[in-house]
């Protein structure tokens, strides 16, 4: 009996994990898309060093654009709290 249920739910999980599959390489295929789209990309321009070569320039991008917004929120939260420590002095 215990087996029986530990094959069903190994069953469903093999499916869920299919299905999670499924959803991440939809998610690639329109990321790519409005990319190129969005980019005017040409498609028979898009070969393997090219692909490869925007990619990584999307990633540095992305890397220094996320980095660049952490070091504002951390000043801001820095001047906040040095704002809360000045009122809190004054009270």
């Amino acid at each position: 009996m215990a087996v029986s249920n530990i094959e069903k739910q190994q069953a469903k999980l093999e499916k869920l994990n299919d299905k999670i599959k499924q959803e991440k390489k939809k998610i690639d295929q329109r990321l790519g898309h409005e990319i190129i789209k969005d980019a005017e990309l040409n498609y028979s321009n898009l070969d393997q060093g090219t692909i490869k070569e925007l990619s990584s320039k999307f990633v540095t991008y992305l890397n220094e654009n996320s980095n660049a917004k952490q070091t504002n929120d951390y000043a801001t939260n820095q001047s906040n709290e040095q704002g809360t420590e000045f009122n809190q002095h004054q009270g």
